[in-house]
């Protein structure tokens, strides 16, 4: 039989299984989307101090930032939730977006109460609402003066969050905002501003601006740890009333790379195998040979894509096995393996005892165009180390790589 015919049984018993655990598990693994109640939101202690340590301290706005993946949006669109009292607005930035765009999208979800007076006799007195967005001019300029000027007629704390200030390009907008940033810190007690995005420092978000660098608290999101990892699938699991082995749950830790969006990923495809086999506690052999298949096929279609192109061949070959015995590689901080880190690997996960010409032809052409560049050479000497050109890519390969054999 083919496999889109057992892809198609698996389906069919998902959308046959109890009501209750097909709704749920969507529910509690959200892979497709970030974290939006603090009910489902695990780890992240350090960062998520730090932050309710910067919001009531006035002039002072946390940056956070990270690689991509690593749950920024997730932690700050729990604010609301653990900050009843203030008012919280947030938008997400696109790469067209300018300052006046960016804060005409903030001022609409803002509304002020004003008392007015009627003309007549009677003088009565009318409440109305309005939008803090019509106080802005008709003209396509806006000054990081006006935005603090109308900011100014709130009345309570409020939090403003910039999400994917990274796709912000223009220099311009990066400076209005730093001025923003340093108007609001010596004039508006009240409104504090968090901007999130992709990068390893702040200056990759706001630039280089020394007279707000006081101003602003650097609020890093590391990989999670395992035990962060595990949390998150043991906590979904015990909600659901499944049991996961301790020895899949430290499988799932090393999956996942410290990247929240697989735990989820690994942690729905749990569920889906449960209600596929019927059982309630996944053992190891359920999840290296049901769960990982499913979470493979519910991936993201990029890495797919790029494995695919990747290994492409018409002959038989090791580029499967190599290139995902590079997600398994020994690497440094940056990411960055050694050939033979990958023989190391391919003999781990597949027993297969290579030497180092057998997978270096392998490696250059992963860094080649034709085969999408999935691989990217780091110069170090008169040798080349390589890198995965995307940090995401490697909980995919190790998933996948329970599902290969031995060439």
């Amino acid at each position: 039989m083919t496999n889109n015919y057992f892809l198609e049984m698996r389906k069919a018993s998902v959308m046959s299984a109890p009501k209750n655990l097909s709704l749920e598990m969507h529910e509690v693994f959200t892979p497709g989307s970030p974290i939006n109640h603090r009910d489902f939101f695990k780890g992240r202690v350090q960062q998520v101090r730090r932050i309710l340590d910067t919001i009531p301290s006035p002039g002072r706005h946390p940056i956070v930032f990270g690689q991509r993946g690593v749950g920024k949006t997730s932690l700050v669109n729990i604010l609301t939730q653990l900050l009843p009292n203030y008012l919280s607005v947030k938008v997400t930035c696109d790469s067209s977006d300018t300052f006046k765009t960016i804060w005409n999208r903030v001022l609409q979800k803002v509304t002020v109460n004003f008392k007015t007076t009627a003309f007549g006799f009677s003088r009565q007195v009318a409440e109305e609402k309005t939008n803090l967005a019509a106080f802005l001019g008709k003209d396509n300029g806006l000054h990081s003066a006006d935005v603090a000027g109308i900011l100014a007629a709130l009345q309570q704390k409020a939090i403003f969050v910039i999400d994917e200030f990274d796709r912000i390009t223009d220099t311009g907008v990066k400076s209005a905002m730093a001025d923003l940033l340093k108007n609001l810190s010596d004039n508006n007690p009240n409104a504090t501003l968090v901007l999130v995005g992709v990068g390893e420092s702040i200056t990759d978000l706001i630039g280089v601006h020394p007279s707000v660098s006081r101003n602003l608290v650097q609020v890093e999101m590391p990989l999670m740890t395992g035990e962060e990892i595990k949390e998150i699938v043991s906590k979904g699991a015990e909600r659901l009333a499944l049991n996961i082995d301790g020895s899949v749950l430290q499988d799932v830790a090393y999956l996942s790379g410290g990247f929240p969006h697989y735990a989820h990923l690994l942690g729905l495809s749990i569920c889906k195998a449960c209600v596929i086999r019927d059982i309630d506690t996944i053992d190891q052999v359920t999840f290296s040979d049901l769960a990982c298949s499913l979470a493979v096929e519910e991936s993201i279609e990029t890495y797919r894509q790029a494995f695919s192109k990747a290994t492409k061949t018409s002959k038989a070959s090791r580029y499967q096995q190599i290139l995902c015995a590079c997600g398994a590689a020994v690497h440094d901080d940056r990411g960055v393996f050694r050939a033979t880190d990958v023989v190391g690997a391919m003999a781990d996960l597949f027993g297969d005892q290579v030497n180092v010409q057998a997978v270096v032809p392998a490696l250059q052409a992963f860094a080649e165009h034709e085969r999408g560049c999935v691989l990217e050479k780091i110069p170090f000497g008169s040798q080349s180390h390589y890198r995965l050109r995307e940090p995401l890519m490697r909980p995919f390969l190790r998933i996948k790589s329970r599902g290969l054999e031995v060439m």
